[in-house]
């Protein structure tokens, strides 16, 4: 299997695949800044033998100068509550920020609020906005903006059904003191604030329009948008009056770098400032080679995962059809040759590491076992094998897992068809998916939180293809409304049931975030990647 492995890894860099199934994907879009493989291998070649005139800057930091931050493709979005996408996820807390915000160990903390308080009898959420804190248009930061924005995003928000199922009304007390009323207690809505609902000047929503304010958007963030130049980027500048201190940067600017390798090119002649990489031993291991600064996130960031569509008739709608994909699927081979040797990441049977207090040791997996897959294949009806799509969103890593996964299953005699799907089309199959899905699951808020948002009748995530069968949905609905203690063993038994049970889950890797920042660059960025909002942290740097 490793022999296998390693030829497919030399076979991804010469294939490029064609996009099929019932869904097309987009053509990705094209754009004056977006740079070609040829531009690539041309600027990697000129500065193969040097390091970037940044590189050898030094001294104290000084206020001024621009940063660079690649992203894969436009934004689908910029509307607060709408972000989602991987894309949106780097730029948005730059410019908006939330209520809570997860710490380094991946639990809720209050940030723009200085405080959040849950009474379970009384069925509320209190919390008291800090003094100070004004939207980048000048507007201030009182109860009033952070109930409309509750409100707002339980009626349009994308993750509304995950996160907002509870909230039954908003009440501001005084000019600082907001009480969210639940119909049910939710032990996890704290997780879901941290997560999502970035908070969004009203004013700007009301004067600007919807789509006015999408082009323009207005946060409390360090960075205000100046300019978004589709298909080429986005541009900020740093807004003075920022609560927590005026930014050394003049400005972040998003620019469209579409793969890794022209994103590490840019790197190198200085085009770029910060890489943010997941699952790329190859890439961390050659620039930390050439002195850039590479920083872990403390905690797991992404959980890659085959998530069946249990319910469709057809092959995948039979357990043991699954678990022969998980037997003949070598997960362990491929986190140790594409995540150096557990360098950057690990395998693990769910969306948890053993060191997390919500793993679940008794989710032990299966293993690889080619003959074990064979005979269930068999004993379903299909030893002669039959055909099944993969999804997966565009990403190196991605397709490089996808590629070993496909040559893995046609070992069992199953046929796979890769379906790559560009980012701003991703969205589009996140409700329902043909065969299989690998998704990269976002760990920011551990597992529990994940399993309770989005295993669950209503929630965006697989709503028409996960079984959602009557026993781990009693759980994850029983944990959600019950005290600390329950809702850990119910959300454990919950996972046994998903990811070994029912084998509606498959995780075949779990990867860190790497943070790759130029030597020019002076503080904390690199050592704050530990959860998703870390990038509020970019108001700290300089030059």
């Amino acid at each position: 299997m490793k022999k296998l492995i390693a030829l497919l890894m030399v076979v991804t860099m010469s294939i490029s695949l064609t996009a099929c199934g019932s869904k097309s994907a987009s053509e990705t879009q094209s754009g004056e800044n977006k740079v070609s493989e040829s531009e690539v291998s041309n600027s990697k070649e000129n500065a193969e033998d040097s390091t970037t005139a940044s590189a050898a800057d030094s001294g104290e930091p000084v206020s001024g100068g621009t940063v660079n931050i690649p992203i894969t493709d436009d934004p689908t979005t910029l509307q607060g509550w709408m972000l989602r996408n991987s894309n949106e996820s780097v730029l948005a807390p730059a410019i908006y920020e939330t209520l809570l915000q997860y710490d380094e160990t991946g639990k809720p903390q209050p940030y723009l609020v200085e405080s959040f308080i849950g009474d379970p009898e009384a069925l509320t959420y209190t919390m008291v906005v800090r003094d100070g804190i004004t939207f980048q248009d000048g507007t201030p930061l009182d109860a009033e903006a952070i109930k409309w924005n509750l409100d707002y995003y339980k009626e349009n928000g994308v993750l509304t059904g995950s996160y907002f199922n509870y909230v039954e009304s908003v009440e501001v007390v005084d000019e600082k003191t907001v009480v969210v009323h639940m119909s049910k207690w939710d032990a996890l809505f704290d997780y879901g604030l941290a997560r999502t609902c970035y908070i969004c000047s009203p004013t700007a929503v009301e004067s600007l329009g919807v789509d006015g304010f999408n082009e323009a958007p207005v946060g409390t963030g360090a960075f205000k948008v100046t300019k978004w130049v589709h298909g080429e980027g986005i541009y900020t500048e740093k807004y003075d009056g920022y609560w927590q201190g005026t930014p050394y940067l003049d400005g972040v600017n998003y620019k469209i770098y579409a793969s890794t390798a022209t994103q590490q090119a840019a790197l190198e002649v200085g085009d770029l400032d910060i890489m943010n990489l997941s699952g790329d031993a190859i890439t961390a291991d050659a620039l930390k080679a050439k002195g850039y600064t590479l920083t872990n996130a403390a905690i797991p960031s992404t959980g890659y995962t085959l998530c069946f569509n249990s319910q469709a008739e057809g092959p995948l709608k039979d357990q043991r059809v699954r678990q022969a994909i998980a037997y003949a699927v070598d997960s362990d081979a491929i986190c140790e040759s594409l995540l150096g040797n557990g360098a950057y990441g690990t395998a693990s049977t769910q969306w948890a590491v053993p060191s997390s207090s919500e793993y679940n040791s008794e989710v032990t997996g299966y293993g690889y076992d080619l003959e074990k897959a064979k005979s269930l294949l068999k004993e379903a009806g299909y030893d002669n094998g039959f055909e099944v799509t993969i999804n997966f969103q565009v990403g190196d890593f991605a397709k490089s897992v996808c590629q070993i996964i496909q040559a893995e299953l046609q070992q069992v005699g199953i046929t796979v068809t890769l379906n790559q799907i560009e980012v701003a089309n991703y969205a589009n199959y996140l409700g329902e998916w043909d065969g299989i899905l690998f998704h990269p699951m976002g760990l920011g808020n551990g597992q529990f939180s994940q399993v309770a948002a989005n295993m669950i009748p209503g929630a965006r995530f697989g709503g028409d293809t996960f079984l959602h069968d009557e026993k781990s949905v009693s759980l994850i609905n029983e944990a959600i409304v019950s005290d600390q203690e329950t809702l850990s063993q119910n959300l454990k038994e919950a996972v046994k049931i998903l990811f070994q049970d029912n084998v509606e889950l498959y995780t075949v890797s779990i990867t860190y975030s790497t943070a790759v920042t130029s030597p020019k660059l002076h503080g904390n960025y690199g050592a704050v990647q530990q959860y998703v909002a870390a990038w509020n942290e970019l108001w700290k740097e300089a030059e």
